[in-house]
């Protein structure tokens, strides 16, 4: 039971970090819109070059932005069998949601093909937390607690870090100077000093 109780937390820790991520990952969106505005109003008024900078520079540039996407919530396959092994509550899933399995008159016959969906998306990409919490909102039968709190231990672990990355940004930092125009210009000057040293 204390297993039991320690997955409910877990998910709960889960579900609220997910949200906290998918509200970052939308700022972070605009904050990168509004980081090239203000860099190219900031380069333009102080005679700054950006274009041949970028030329000059392309390879650190290049370096720089993909290592900042390098994180992702999902992970590679062959790490994946040994985190979890899904078979079982898959197996379940099926006979629960799979299309095949459902009358065609059943009133919920969409929402169901739509958390098939969703189970089968977490499983191909190692989502152990979005399965998890199918699972628990559909009250499905899950075994084998130690497994499934490691899991959502490195799926909190990947979700913060994802996190990170996008707030350690220079967009999101600039985004949450909001109207102080000394710490923007201090948050491009950085960015310039660090990619271009100028």
């Amino acid at each position: 039971m204390r297993k039991k109780f320690k997955f409910k937390k877990l998910l709960n820790e889960y579900r609220s970090l997910l949200s906290e991520f998918k509200y970052v990952e939308e700022v972070f969106v605009e904050a990168n819109k509004e980081f090239e505005i203000y860099l190219g109003e900031y380069c333009n008024k102080n005679g700054i070059g950006l274009p041949e900078l970028n030329k000059k520079h392309s390879k650190k540039v290049k370096e720089i932005f993909s290592d900042s996407s390098a994180l992702s919530l999902s992970i590679k396959k062959k790490q994946r069998q040994e985190e979890f092994d899904s078979k079982d509550l898959f197996r379940q899933i099926a006979r629960k949601f799979h299309p095949d399995a459902l009358e065609t008159d059943n009133p919920n016959k969409d929402e169901y093909e739509e958390v098939f969906k969703r189970a089968s998306a977490a499983i191909d990409n190692a989502e152990w937390g979005k399965l998890f919490d199918i699972a628990d909102n559909y009250n499905l039968n899950l075994k084998k607690y130690d497994d499934i709190n490691k899991c959502l231990k490195i799926a909190l672990t990947r979700i913060k870090q994802n996190i990170r990355v996008k707030k350690d940004s220079y967009a999101y930092v600039l985004y949450e100077c909001e109207d102080n125009a000394n710490c923007k210009e201090n948050v491009i000057k950085r960015f310039l000093k660090h990619l271009f040293n100028v």
